[in-house]
């Protein structure tokens, strides 16, 4: 039996070290202004910019009808910022920091973006895509452990320390190696997507969750369902059985943790608050191994929840870049990441009830979206999506970063697709009629 005055006192330990480790952040990123001051304008420029749009944006609902900006030309801008990004080992990074410029190259987000770069190379036939894609596995498979697991965090990481493997990181690499895989029919990326799913089925707890060793913070997380996506993938393309089932298994562990108002419990950051982020993961990693998987009740789970975060979308324009249990007490900010993420779903969702309303909302959310990113500017900054809007919003302050082209790539790739695909529909209808 475990005290549970322990248990407090274990909690307030982890919550000031996390704090601790939140202030030394900040105070190495505000020293890079020391070692690149030519930041300082762009810095002030962009908090200026934002202070402004704040003080004097639209407040009605219907500021986003009209397209203001071609989505053509922001998805340019985007890739022109991934491109940029990658580092000379073919990582991309993770962020463009205002204070202290490029990070290091990320394994986990230069995993996910390969689908992005193929999708993207295949709509445009766009050959630096593809050479992107090839620098960025080559850069992976070599950081790939002999258990098959993939490491957590940063490339290089704290000095002297040993890589150590991470469940997320894998499940998002593994994305990548299957689509490279489907790409080029590499027997070299069947193997090490197998390596990697492997490692995953091993490191799966008996109730579908993963926790331990390799999970952030040692806890069970509903937003792996992103891994499950991962695994249901993979046991189509590897025509093998095990990983669809352990896929299933942390679908049924997530599903459970999800309430009848569309709640979703068991996201587990302690020490942070729940970004929007975290929420539309479980929908996506949900929605996308449903559709692998044909779990109709899943689809209308997440359905439901995405249709509570539609209606407040609706009647404010505006979501929140954080949430109390139950969608209460929002934080007024706006986590751009997650306002892509859930595009990208209702897009999905519309794609699969051909629900009207689905595509309406999203097409409203990515027209907002685009007016966030700067068409032109210093690199680092042009074709780039901040983590927060205002820019000092509590996710990812005064950083562009990958994962947010990512997703926002991602959502206007879809918007395209679809709406191509409703104006053939429309040209077949009336070429009938007449």
């Amino acid at each position: 039996m475990i005290d549970s005055a322990d248990v407090a006192a274990a909690n307030h330990k982890g919550n000031n070290e996390d704090m601790t480790a939140q202030l030394a952040r900040a105070l190495t990123e505000a020293t890079g202004l020391l070692r690149g001051p030519q930041r300082l304008v762009p810095l002030l420029q962009k908090m200026l910019s934002d202070k402004f749009r704040l003080t004097f944006e639209q407040r009605h609902l219907y500021s986003y009808t009209k397209a203001k900006r071609p989505s053509e030309e922001t998805l340019k801008a985007l890739l022109r910022w991934i491109f940029r990004a990658q580092r000379h080992d073919g990582g991309i990074a993770a962020y463009y920091s205002l204070l202290t410029g490029y990070s290091n190259s990320y394994p986990e987000v230069t995993g996910y973006l390969i689908p992005t770069l193929y999708d993207y190379a295949k709509s445009t036939n766009d050959g630096n895509a593809v050479e992107a894609a090839e620098r960025a596995t080559q850069w992976l498979l070599s950081l790939q452990m002999s258990t098959g697991a993939f490491p957590a965090g940063l490339h290089g990481g704290a000095r002297g320390s040993e890589p150590q493997p991470s469940v997320f990181n894998t499940g998002q690499i593994l994305q990548g190696l299957v689509r490279v895989q489907v790409e080029t029919n590499s027997p070299e990326m069947l193997h090490a997507a197998m390596a990697a799913g492997d490692w995953l089925v091993e490191m799966q707890q008996a109730n579908g969750s993963w926790s331990g060793p390799g999970a952030y913070q040692n806890s069970a997380h509903t937003y792996y369902s992103m891994v499950a996506w991962s695994l249901a993938e993979l046991s189509i393309h590897a025509e093998e059985s095990k990983y669809g089932l352990a896929a299933e298994r942390n679908l049924d562990w997530v599903l459970s943790n999800f309430r009848p108002n569309g709640w979703i419990d068991g996201i587990n950051l302690s020490g942070h608050p729940i970004y929007l982020h975290f929420v539309a993961y479980v929908l996506q990693g949900v929605l996308e191994c449903a559709v692998r998987r044909r779990r109709t009740d899943a689809i209308e789970m997440v359905a439901r929840s995405a249709w509570i975060l539609l209606r407040k979308f609706e009647t404010s324009k505006y979501l929140e870049g954080a949430y109390d249990v139950d969608f209460k007490n929002g934080a007024r900010f706006a986590c751009l990441t997650g306002n892509a993420q859930m595009s990208c779903v209702w897009l999905r969702l519309f794609e699969i009830t051909d629900d009207q309303r689905y595509l309406n909302a999203a097409l409203k959310m990515n027209e907002m979206l685009k007016g966030m990113v700067a068409l032109r500017g210093p690199q680092g900054i042009d074709g780039g999506v901040s983590g927060s809007y205002p820019i000092w919003g509590r996710y990812q302050p005064l950083r562009y970063i990958s994962w947010g082209c990512k997703f926002f790539a991602d959502a206007l790739m879809l918007e395209r697709r679809l709406t191509q695909s409703l104006e053939a529909i429309e040209i077949g209808t009336l070429s009938c009629a007449s």
